[in-house]
């Protein structure tokens, strides 16, 4: 069997349930030669003893790797985070996206003065020497590699409940935050309380209620840890009013950490969605006109430099550009416009987000899943906006017959069957257009004056085809 372990780390031996193992490894790849053959449906261990030194994060979270630095009074502050090169960076696994364990069981051993965090739920604290004491979490539910963690600091702890909407099930929150910090901390984190009011809303109950809810500063931004988020943010809110990092890494619990793809070719489904339930909470808490100025925000920002979906086995740092967070998140917004019915829209999100949970899932798989909810064709729709870096264009042309204005449009796309209605202003009204891949007309008994796109609904650039 294969394990994945960074060439940083030594191997001292391998035990495993059918006793010492015999190992080779290239790289990060080591194999493991097991004793006898393993029968279907058997249960069996593998124990790998290692040390070393771990990988040191260059530019974390983007750079993955440990994190080590100090507080202001001079305590040990630690973390890691490890999306880009994957988990095998500091413990052995199966690491790749389609492989996720269905429980962990972490215990973290620091100097006494300090305080460890992972993920899942807290299930003690003993002494293991006079200097130094063990700390255990154990993950009930499916966990992502990259999302497990590990945190030591001099923390300041506190705790705080919330009742979750669907279920009524009262839900524990941990808070952690350095001394020096504190008093912000204590402001700044009660926004996390909103956050899961209004996600839940949208997209179903807190997904991880067994293991609660944990915010945590850590020396690096953020980063989307299951239970156990990273703040590293300012304490300070954007210019829309809220911790973009509470709410963009929180967002993740449902659209990442949930919801997970199963290749790195796919991580548009935690970063598209994501990006898009911000938009929804400005939406849900400073109405529809807010959410747009939001978005075009957003759209500022969006490169068209590769392709949103990438190759099977893609790592996550070949990306280019950050268009699955920006291109994303107005693909889905461009849908909403498609779909016309907000109560089918938002009533199909939290369908998807509760039924395709726990298990990785692909690209493919969620298109196929909205598509049923939504009763539309999505693959073309998808496909354009996934991969190709070009703009869908709506072409048109207008000529006067018979004392008549004729408007023909088409789509000009990638994908032919691109076959979605196009929003459009004529003379400054609102007209939605059931424009495909060949030219059809519309007629208009006034003169055409102007044409302009609709921006604030749709991501598309429009294309005057004068007559010659």
């Amino acid at each position: 069997m294969q394990v994945d372990l960074d060439p940083a780390f030594d191997i001292d031996k391998i035990e495993t349930s059918l006793g010492s193992a015999k190992w080779n490894r290239s790289g990060s790849s080591v194999t493991v030669t097991l004793t006898s053959k393993i029968k279907p449906g058997i249960v069996f261990w593998v124990e790998v003893f290692y040390h070393g030194h771990p990988h040191i994060a260059a530019n974390p979270p983007w750079d993955g790797g440990f994190v080590w630095a100090s507080d202001k009074e001079g305590f040990p502050w630690v973390g890691v985070s490890c999306e880009g090169q994957g988990a095998s960076l500091w413990f052995p696994s199966k690491d790749h996206p389609a492989d996720e364990p269905d429980s962990a069981f972490l215990q973290y051993e620091v100097p006494k003065n300090l305080v460890a965090v992972g993920n899942g739920q807290f299930l003690g604290k003993k002494s293991v020497s006079d200097s130094t004491s063990q700390f255990s979490f154990k993950v009930s539910y499916p966990v992502n590699h990259y999302n497990i963690t590990f945190n030591a600091g001099a923390y300041q702890t506190w705790t705080d409940t919330i009742t979750l909407a669907e279920s009524g099930s009262v839900m524990k929150m941990d808070f952690f935050a350095l001394r020096e910090d504190l008093e912000k901390a204590k402001m700044q984190w009660k926004q996390s309380h909103k956050v899961l009011k209004v996600l839940g809303e949208l997209f179903g109950d807190y997904p991880f209620q067994r293991d609660g809810y944990k915010l945590v500063q850590t020396p690096y931004r953020g980063m989307e840890h299951q239970s156990c988020i990273a703040y590293g943010e300012k304490f300070v809110d954007n210019a829309f009013g809220f911790d973009y990092i509470i709410m963009h890494e929180t967002g993740h619990e449902w659209w990442g950490n949930k919801i997970s793809a199963n290749d790195h070719a796919d991580l548009w489904i935690h970063e598209s969605f994501t990006t898009y339930a911000e938009a929804l909470f400005v939406e849900k808490l400073q109405g529809f006109e807010k959410s747009l100025a939001y978005l075009l925000e957003h759209k500022k920002k969006i490169k068209n430099k590769s392709n949103i979906q990438g190759e099977r086995d893609l790592y996550f740092n070949d990306w280019k550009d950050s268009d699955m967070y920006y291109k994303g998140c107005w693909m889905l917004h461009s849908l909403r416009y498609i779909v016309n019915n907000d109560t089918l829209w938002f009533a199909s999100l939290k369908a998807i987000a509760k039924e395709s949970g726990f298990k990785p899932i692909s690209g493919d798989q969620l298109i196929e899943r909205l598509g049923k909810q939504l009763k539309i064709n999505l693959v073309p729709f998808f496909a354009q906006f996934l991969n190709s870096t070009t703009w869908p264009v709506l072409e048109y042309k207008s000529e006067i017959s018979e004392g008549k204005t004729i408007l023909s449009y088409q789509w000009n796309c990638s994908r032919k069957d691109f076959e979605y209605p196009a929003p459009i202003q004529v003379n400054g009204n609102a007209l939605r257009l059931e424009a495909t891949s060949e030219w059809k007309n519309q007629e208009f008994s006034e003169p055409i004056n102007s044409i302009e796109a609709v921006e604030k609904k749709f991501l598309y650039k429009i294309h005057n085809i004068k007559k010659k």
